[in-house]
């Protein structure tokens, strides 16, 4: 498939919202869960929320991501790590990825734990980098 160079803003505005009411649904669940079962759903239904986020975007070109925005790349390499990498963040990045000045944290190596907090601050990061890229 062809790289989407791209993207008309109501697709990120699409993306923006279906997060978010998803989110809201998560919390929804979560007020009536009890801790220990809450805190481990956290990270399953957030992490895999990255990989999602990921594929709403998929076919953007990856060589602008890190120059332009690094929670694109954040969000890339999460989305890799989860799916291809047993759920460790990838050890084969450039050296521009820095751990120090990302959402995450992620180290290579790491396992690959999303939580609420950091989702929020991802996503609105990676979205915030694609409207950027629209009106750049």
């Amino acid at each position: 498939m062809l790289a989407h160079t791209t993207y008309d803003p109501s697709q990120i505005a699409s993306a923006r919202a279906t997060f978010a009411q998803m989110a809201l649904g998560w919390r929804a669940i979560a007020m009536r869960s009890e801790a220990r079962a809450r805190e481990a759903a956290e990270v399953q239904v957030f992490t895999q929320m990255v990989v999602a986020l990921e594929e709403w975007f998929a076919h953007r070109p990856r060589e602008r991501d890190s120059r332009d925005c690094p929670a694109l790349t954040e969000v890339r390499l999460i989305a890799a790590g989860v799916t291809n990498n047993g759920g460790r963040f990838p050890d084969d990045i450039s050296n521009a990825w820095r751990p120090e000045t990302s959402v995450s944290g992620l180290r290579p190596g790491d396992r690959i734990k999303i939580t609420e907090p950091v989702f929020s601050k991802l996503s609105t990061a990676f979205l915030d980098g694609m409207t950027a890229r629209i009106n750049g």
